[in-house]
């Protein structure tokens, strides 16, 4: 009889997640050597999930205008989701200011740049990444229409995207069989998902080995501060929009727990939210969120709703400005928090978009040394978990209130989140 019941519950995703994160744990501190040969695990989880994202993002977003009906009523939905956006990413910065004041995680605590970090720094820095605010439009624009869909990146899919649906809305009858086309592709691209999302388990486990395995517990530890100044701040933002979703529809914390615990468990083991980005859409709409809102929504929150590395952003500056004794006046903060309102959406579709956002931003701003950062590189997985988690339920919660702005109704009971 136990036997079955531990079979049961091993059937469970986030319970196969929980095993794969103490496992990979264990290896790294066991067997440092093994645990970082085991990265090869994680790394090809991640890329098998990302070369879905661009296909599921078009098809998304076209449906998302098409079923609209109108552009006008695509245009109040893009409308009201870019106030939404603003309105969490302002408090995201707030409250990660606020937070970093009162724990200064940096002061006092000297960080040596050390050869391994540079290498690392390298290699992000050769990271495809926004350079200046023109860039962000000249990277809208794909090469060829084809190209959206191999160059890696959100933003041109997101453009392409736009203009078929836009394109399909003004042809109406004539592009049905297309838009009979994308609805299929898009159920068979949600199979595929849920074949690959098996593996999320194996992708955590070596992840994490490799983490713990590369930079080990104790240098990790010795950071702690940082990780729990940037978790806390975090924190409060998730309790804050959780609060606020449940204002406005009532839907509870509880409800979106058990609706979303698996997803929870696969962001912290991939420090990724592309990987349940399809199964984000089907529960939502399984909380009753219209597709036409989830289609437009949700994919656009994945570039401009990033409110994880908005609360990093500031975190991170202030911390290394106190590590290195660098003093910020209130009018150089508000500067920067001015800039971190675009940086903090310039490295959507980038691996690691965070800390290439936070270089971007101490490169735009001369008085924390850029090479600094790489300082933050040993305990970036950690960081980017927290990233990833915080915005992915700011996507979650910008679609409800969304959907309840747009006078949608929402179910209290979306099947046990099954």
């Amino acid at each position: 009889m136990i036997w079955r019941v531990e079979l049961r519950l091993i059937r469970h995703l986030y319970v196969q997640m929980l095993v794969a994160i103490v496992a990979g744990t264990a290896i790294g501190c066991l067997t440092p050597a093994l645990a970082q040969d085991l990265g090869a695990l994680g790394i090809a989880f991640i890329k098998a999930m990302r070369m879905m994202v661009p296909p599921v993002l078009f098809c998304t977003i076209v449906e998302g205008i098409v079923r609209n009906g109108a552009a006008g009523d695509t245009g109040a939905t893009l409308l009201r989701s870019m106030v939404v956006f603003l309105g969490i990413t302002i408090a995201a910065l707030g409250i990660g200011l606020g937070v970093t004041m009162l724990m200064q995680p940096g002061r006092g605590l000297p960080l040596p740049v050390d050869a391994e970090a540079a290498v690392e720094l390298q290699k992000q820095l050769a990271g495809r990444h926004i350079t200046g605010p023109g860039d962000f439009l000249v990277r809208m624009v794909p090469d060829t229409f084809f190209s959206a869909f191999t160059a890696g990146d959100v933003l041109p899919v997101l453009f392409v995207a736009g203009l078929v649906g836009f394109g399909l809305l003004r042809i109406g009858d004539a592009g049905a069989p297309i838009v009979r086309g994308i609805e299929a592709l898009t159920r068979l691209q949600f199979v595929i998902f849920g074949f690959l999302i098996r593996a999320a388990p194996v992708g955590a486990f070596g992840a994490i080995a490799y983490t713990v395995g590369t930079y080990g517990i104790g240098f990790i530890g010795s950071l702690g501060l940082l990780l729990a100044t940037l978790a806390v701040a975090c924190g409060m933002l998730i309790v804050a929009l959780v609060l606020a979703v449940r204002a406005a529809t009532g839907l509870t914390g509880r409800t979106l727990l058990r609706t979303f615990r698996d997803e929870i468990l696969i962001v912290l083991g991939t420090s990724s939210t592309e990987v349940v980005l399809p199964r984000l859409i089907e529960k939502l709409e399984r909380l009753g969120c219209p597709r036409s809102i989830v289609g437009l929504t949700v994919p656009l929150g994945y570039s401009l709703n990033l409110a994880g590395t908005a609360a990093y952003l500031i975190v991170a500056t202030l911390f290394l400005g106190e590590a290195l004794g660098v003093a910020l006046s209130p009018e150089r903060i508000v500067v920067y928090l001015g800039v971190m309102l675009v940086t903090s959406k310039a490295a959507a579709g980038v691996t690691g978009s965070g800390f290439s956002a936070l270089l971007l931003t101490l490169s735009l701003l001369p008085d924390v040394p850029v090479g600094s950062a790489a300082m933050l590189i040993a305990v970036d997985r950690f960081l980017s978990e927290i990233r990833a988690l915080t915005s992915g339920t700011a996507n979650v919660a910008a679609t409800l209130l969304v959907t309840r702005w747009s006078g949608g109704q929402l179910s209290a009971d979306p099947g046990r989140g099954k």
